[in-house]
């Protein structure tokens, strides 16, 4: 029996095409979407004879799952997961994964050089100079400071380590933190949130995006900050509330920030952030050689299991 998944990501395979070859041989046909960047009208009308589905941020809601009459898997290519319908998905028995830990390296070695960016100013500068200006301005050093880290998996703890050379009082906020782990990186949990809003020079967000955390940076959680702070975001923009954001940036009562991720991506051609003196990346966090070749293979190994084995001990649902 052959199973054909249909796959909307860009990168799955890109840099390790033999994994394409290698699942055909075991009964799993790759198909590539006919087009990049779908909404989910346009994946519902790709869906209805595939077996599974490997996407990047592309939103598979409910439409999209509904439509899928033979879906047996969604699996991001990746690791956050809440562009995904996993209650909707699971009502319909589909099992959903993701590559948990599998770009940490490459999203907090990101997270670090945006944050050093933004406190040195470097792109700005860089582009000055391209316009042929020779100019200047001070900024900030990262060594001695106080780093708030929200979120303690696997891209904060490797954000933590890279920092070591750095000498930086860590303060960090986590529900279910590894505490041999932070002794060990002599980080200084917090139990309250706010702490870290009001002690801390800088404030890295690694978190996943639940209810309980979207917009977890927002107007009173700002006014609660020093004066020149700066937020470092890399893991995903409805973390934060953009117009308060914005706001805080405008009136000057915040330093700086640094972006990867936004409430909407593409990120708008008028948003206002383009417009601000800010670090913005488009969403290049996993974008590694070492993490997409990383992330493809763990996909196909779960596509074998579920689909050949009919094991989902890796998935994130009971299917």
């Amino acid at each position: 029996m052959t199973y054909k998944v249909l796959v909307t990501s860009k990168s799955f395979a890109k840099y390790n095409p033999e994994i394409v070859e290698e699942l055909r041989g075991k009964g799993i046909e790759i198909v590539r979407a006919k087009k990049s960047n779908m909404c989910s009208r346009e994946i519902a009308e790709e869906i209805k004879d595939y077996d599974g589905i490997v996407c990047g941020i592309d939103p598979i809601n409910k439409e999209v799952i509904n439509a899928g009459g033979k879906l047996k898997v969604i699996h991001m290519n990746g690791t956050g997961v809440d562009h995904i319908d996993i209650d909707e998905a699971t009502r319909r028995k589909i099992y959903v994964g993701n590559c948990p830990g599998a770009n940490a390296v490459a999203v907090a070695e990101l997270n670090l050089a945006i944050l050093l960016a933004e406190a040195r100013k470097i792109i700005k500068y860089s582009n000055r100079i391209r316009e042929g200006r020779w100019e200047r301005e001070v900024g900030v050093e990262l060594s001695g400071k106080t780093m708030g880290v929200l979120g303690l998996g696997a891209i904060g703890r490797k954000f933590v380590e890279l920092l070591e050379g750095f000498h930086m009082n860590i303060l960090a906020y986590d529900i279910r933190p590894d505490l041999a782990w932070c002794r060990e990186k002599k980080v200084t949990l917090v139990e309250d949130v706010q702490e870290i809003f009001g002690q801390c020079d800088f404030i890295s967000l690694n978190l996943p995006l639940f209810d309980s955390t979207r917009h977890i940076i927002n107007e009173d959680s700002l006014k609660k900050m020093k004066k020149d702070v700066i937020i470092v975001n890399t893991a995903r923009g409805g973390l934060i509330n953009t117009q308060d954001l914005v706001q805080a940036l405008r009136d000057k009562t915040i330093r700086g920030a640094a972006l990867d991720a936004f409430e909407s991506e593409p990120l708008d051609s008028d948003s206002e952030l383009r417009r601000l003196d800010v670090t913005l990346t488009p969403h290049l966090g996993a974008s590694s050689i070492e993490t997409m070749k990383n992330v493809s293979r763990i996909v196909a190994s779960h596509l074998e299991e579920v689909l050949l084995d009919h094991d989902p001990r890796n998935m994130l649902n009971e299917g």
